[in-house]
């Protein structure tokens, strides 16, 4: 198994693990996903919020993230009546930033989710006395694997000026932002849809999720846990190295 990882100056790092060639498509998505569509309260109206001021030397730093971005379509320009700004968070000892959206605007018209969260306690209660060997795997950037509607993407707008070209357009999301109330469970809905289905042909191994983590119990060292970074590598999903224990 070859597990690459990627400091995209996102929120999280873009993480990947695959069998296979050295060389995969940085990020992937998830297979077999309807887009989410993103529902706004009963009779509210587009909200602009204006782009905080960004100093030049940030905004070039910046600049290589939403290429990024796009490369990969997490990211693509459009013209919508929403807009709210990004800023800059410099990332800790270090002096690279992160590339953070205020999505306070949105959360207030956009419809509540009721969070399906386990309670921590409550899911670790179900591994099995009998599990004696314990693998801990963190789905670095799993929202992004998730494909947004494309009438929903508008909402997640905001304004870009570029320093090298000098274009000041605007862009938004074509994956599930990070920030937005709703995306933790979102995610983890469309992930335990397709957890659900390699737990059923592999009932020897306890498998327990929390949003996107996922903790193995087994009774025997490394029983499950390649045959699950395969299967979370053909759905579309990447492990972090880092925090793969």
């Amino acid at each position: 198994f070859v597990i690459f990882l990627i400091d995209s100056g996102a929120t999280h790092s873009v993480v990947t693990s695959c069998k296979g060639p050295l060389k995969c498509p940085l990020p992937f998505k998830a297979k077999n996903v309807t887009p989410i569509k993103i529902e706004l309260k009963p009779g509210v109206k587009p909200v602009r919020v204006n782009q905080y001021a960004i100093r030049l030397e940030v905004q070039k730093e910046l600049e290589t993230l939403v290429n990024t971005f796009m490369q990969y379509r997490l990211l693509r320009e459009c013209q919508s009546e929403f807009n709210t700004p990004i800023l800059p968070v410099r990332k800790p000892h270090s002096q690279k930033y992160r590339l953070v959206q205020d999505l306070r605007a949105i959360i207030q018209i956009t419809t509540d989710i009721h969070p399906t969260v386990p309670n921590p306690y409550t899911v670790l209660a179900a591994v099995a006395e009998s599990n004696t060997y314990f693998t801990v795997l963190d789905l670095k950037d799993a929202f992004f694997c998730i494909p947004v509607d494309e009438q929903s993407q508008a909402i997640f707008a905001f304004q870009w000026e570029s320093p090298s070209r000098g274009r000041n357009v605007q862009m938004c999301w074509m994956v599930l932002p990070q920030g937005f109330k709703n995306s933790p469970t979102l995610c983890g809905n469309v992930l335990a849809k397709a957890l659900k289905q390699w737990q059923g042909n592999n009932d020897h191994v306890t498998l327990l999720q929390y949003v996107d983590d996922l903790l193995i119990g087994a009774d025997m060292e490394e029983c499950g846990r390649h045959c699950l970074l395969k299967y979370l590598g053909l759905a579309g999903y990447r492990v972090s190295q880092k925090r793969h224990k």
